[in-house]
């Protein structure tokens, strides 16, 4: 059989080779509807080519999600490239986060109780269509549909009240931070930041935004919270710079 349940770990599947030597644990999920190999893990001593291998053998048809050695090496073999990201992680208990600054001039945190449609414009304005989130996933066309499913909880998991949105002075949607409770513990699972964007001609919201999620959270008693960054995504910077830190790269192959 070249799969098998790890019994130290009933949600995963050890991946076996011909020989039937363990090369590799994963989760198997469908996401989306898609059939997902995710959280790839290489067995202690399995290079990339005999991980490779048995991959290939089987687990066609999924989408592969694993470290980025294993990644390049199945793209070479075929595969299409998807999402190249970092799962980042920032402990809330050992080291709570400062008393954030006030917001920048104008503007206001709010809670993020508006629906989907009144933060299309400041998506759209945060995201050009060359941004590196989008290099593998396709701009929407209505953001609100990507949204919505964040905002009622059927995507990732229930919107938190840490969530918050930054408005104008007349009420509008400038920036917004929206934190679900994904099913599981830290550092991939928990309280996880699905979103944070805000309009360029408003510099200093993502941080104002970030550090109001931040001190709620810590605030409620959460362990951590959690957030997947594209490789390239210049806003990687802040979120090292408030204290996070890279728990692991995942690196997507459609096989």
């Amino acid at each position: 059989m070249p799969l098998r349940r790890d019994p130290a770990q009933p949600r995963r599947q050890i991946l076996l080779d011909a020989a039937g030597t363990p090369v590799a644990r994963f989760e198997a999920i469908v996401r989306d509807g898609h059939r997902v190999a995710d959280l790839v893990t290489r067995c202690p001593g399995i290079g990339v080519a005999q991980a490779r291998e048995a991959v290939l053998a089987d687990l066609r048809g999924m989408l592969v999600c694993g470290d980025e050695e294993l990644g390049r090496a199945l793209v070479a073999a075929g595969g299409r490239q998807g999402r190249h990201a970092h799962v980042l992680s920032r402990e809330l208990r050992g080291t709570p986060p400062p008393r954030p600054d006030a917001p920048p001039p104008g503007l206001r945190i709010v809670a993020a109780d508006r629906p989907a449609s009144d933060l299309v414009a400041a998506f759209r304005a945060a995201y050009a269509r060359d941004h590196p989130d989008f290099r593998a996933h396709a701009y929407p066309d209505d953001p609100a549909v990507e949204l919505a499913p964040l905002l009622d909880g059927r995507q990732v998991g229930p919107l938190m009240t840490a969530s918050a949105l930054a408005v104008d002075e007349a009420g509008g949607v400038v920036g917004a931070a929206l934190v679900n409770r994904a099913p599981g513990e830290p550092p991939d699972c928990g309280p996880w930041l699905s979103q944070l964007f805000r309009v360029p001609a408003h510099p200093g919201t993502g941080r104002a935004l970030l550090e109001h999620v931040l001190v709620e959270l810590a605030a409620a008693g959460e362990a951590a919270l959690g957030l997947a960054v594209t490789d390239g995504n210049p806003a990687e910077r802040l979120y090292l710079e408030l204290g996070f830190h890279r728990a692991f790269t995942a690196f997507n192959v459609q096989l």
